[in-house]
């Protein structure tokens, strides 16, 4: 699953994603309140749900901490890893300790197939 305000980025997300060949589907949205639904209506079924998230940082309506603020109230029925994205290297330290138990790792914009494989190969597979 990629969450990123921005479009481009997100088709760019989900062509590399495809290239890659590591996953079986593919889940893209623009807003953390429309990927935190559709995990709601999945939240019982463990193959519907994603393996990982990448989900964009900061996003002007509702940002990745927001996000992660429900995600992690909810249960599921197998672990999701969490992937922050950010165009800079800086994370907020309070953040990243609030959210440890939530946050698999970080990675910089852009993702590359590189990237992509980097955090899935040994988790989605």
């Amino acid at each position: 699953m990629f969450i990123d305000d921005d479009k481009p980025t997100t088709i760019i997300n989900e062509r590399l994603a495809k290239r890659s060949k590591l996953f079986t589907s593919i889940k893209t949205f623009n807003y953390t309140d429309e990927a935190l639904e559709y995990l709601k209506s999945f939240q019982a079924v463990k193959e519907e749900l994603p393996c990982i998230i990448f989900l964009d940082i900061n996003m002007p309506a509702s940002n990745g901490w927001n996000f992660l603020e429900v995600f992690s109230s909810l249960n599921f029925p197998k672990k999701i890893y969490v992937i922050m994205l950010s165009t800079t290297d800086y994370i907020e330290p309070q953040m990243k300790e609030k959210y440890k138990e939530v946050v698999f790792s970080y990675e910089n914009k852009p993702l590359t197939i590189n990237k992509i494989k980097k955090h899935t190969e040994d988790i989605c597979l």
